[in-house]
């Protein structure tokens, strides 16, 4: 069970990173506190942060954290002032957001291959300053 307290700790989160996709290419978040226990990813088109091209949710409700984005659901099972991890509800991967510096975080994606293996996939993001 999470409270407000603890969903706090994800506020490390907050601002808006450069991260670079699998496919080579540049991407651009940005992490909103939109309400006390509601975080917004919003997905931007380019370095200026002005044209939104995807967005998802993380909340706590209850005492549990979800994460949504489009059709696919994930539950928070563990936080800390620089990790957060999330398994699976309805979703192919599980992930999590850890602070490895104070302007660097990774996400790191797990799941199973279709050869019953499991795979991951680490991504860097950098905070963009203003």
């Amino acid at each position: 069970m999470f409270d407000e307290s603890s969903f706090s700790q994800i506020k490390f989160l907050e601002g808006r990173w450069k991260g670079v996709g699998p496919d080579g290419k540049d991407f651009f978040d940005e992490y909103v506190l939109a309400e006390p226990t509601v975080l917004r990813s919003i997905r931007h088109a380019d370095s200026a942060f002005n044209k939104a091209t995807d967005e998802s949710t993380v909340a706590l409700r209850d005492g549990v954290i979800t994460s949504t984005w489009g059709q696919f659901t994930w539950k928070a099972t563990s936080l800390s002032a620089s990790k957060a991890c999330f398994e699976p509800v309805n979703a192919p991967s599980s992930f999590c957001w850890e602070r490895v510096a104070p302007d660097t975080v990774t996400v790191t994606q797990r799941w199973t291959g279709t050869d019953g293996k499991g795979q991951s996939f680490v991504l860097t993001l950098n905070r963009v300053k203003l």
